[in-house]
């Protein structure tokens, strides 16, 4: 046990300074950057899917599963982004045909300056070639949206499976009570799925003795923690008083801020990722 602790606070004393030394902070204020650019997109593309699966409310239900990883911003965030969704239906033909190749490409920006980052935290003295890590990133930023929406597949089954147990027994209540927990652990779920494919694959390094799940289990609940405590802020602080003192600027803001915490977790992530693999190699 002693031994466990002592490696931890190294783990912990190497990151830090790494953060720092790598300039860690500067790159996740970048990669904010890019994810912002393709959070919307994103979105719109998730939800142009799911209105393609052969059930009711297939929207609401996206948006429902999407709460989990997106913040809450009263009043004018998320009010806006819903109605931005909730009119994607109709326009869903133009949406997956030419306008998905457009909305992958957006998309796959974010994922592009994801690359960028984990090759800053490995050091990768050779990035890969331009072309290959677009298409890279093409892949992974469609990968990625597969896990959602599987997620959100998997969320729109929960109605029908309450209805199937109801004939058999009286779970109707019980469900009410158990269902958010079961979508928060879906979301969960998915959320470090996505990551651990990023980390697994986007930076230019080989993956032979290469850790990946404490970093990626530390950004999932980073993410999903910096989600709530964000939409718990705007809750008890108030939107108003942010409306007030930023204006119209106050949803991009929140929504960068939120971003640029949040890529800080997972570069943090692979970092603390790295350090164990550096403590794990330097013993016989």
């Amino acid at each position: 046990m002693t031994y466990f602790f002592r490696d931890v606070v190294a783990v912990i004393k190497a990151t830090l300074l790494d953060l720092e030394r790598k300039h860690l902070h500067l790159a996740a204020a970048g990669l904010a950057y890019y994810l912002l650019l393709s959070f919307l997109p994103a979105l719109v593309l998730i939800t142009a899917v799911v209105t393609y699966l052969p059930v009711r409310n297939g929207v609401e239900v996206a948006i429902s599963f999407l709460r989990h990883l997106v913040p809450q911003l009263n009043q004018v965030g998320t009010p806006v982004i819903e109605q931005m969704l909730s009119t994607v239906s109709s326009h869903r033909g133009g949406l997956l045909s030419f306008g998905l190749i457009g909305t992958l490409w957006l998309t796959s920006k974010g994922v592009k300056g994801i690359i960028a980052g984990l090759d800053m935290v490995y050091e990768v003295e050779r990035p890969r070639r331009v072309w290959t890590n677009g298409v890279l990133a093409f892949g992974l930023a469609f990968g990625v949206g597969l896990l959602l929406i599987l997620g959100t597949a998997l969320t729109l089954a929960g109605p029908a499976l309450e209805s199937f147990l109801s004939e058999f027994i009286p779970v109707r209540s019980v469900w009410i009570r158990v269902w958010p927990y079961v979508q928060w652990s879906l979301t969960a779920l998915f959320t470090f799925a996505a990551i651990e494919m990023l980390y697994i694959l986007a930076p230019n390094v080989p993956l032979k003795e290469r850790v990946t799940i404490p970093g990626a289990l530390l950004a999932a609940a980073i993410w999903l923690a910096l989600s709530r405590g964000i939409s718990l802020f705007v809750l008890y602080f108030g939107w108003t008083k942010l409306d007030k003192f930023y204006g119209a600027m106050a949803t991009p803001i929140a929504l960068a801020i939120w971003l640029n915490w949040g890529a800080l977790g997972m570069l943090t992530g692979a970092e603390i990722n790295l350090n164990i693999q550096s403590l794990r190699s330097e013993r016989p």
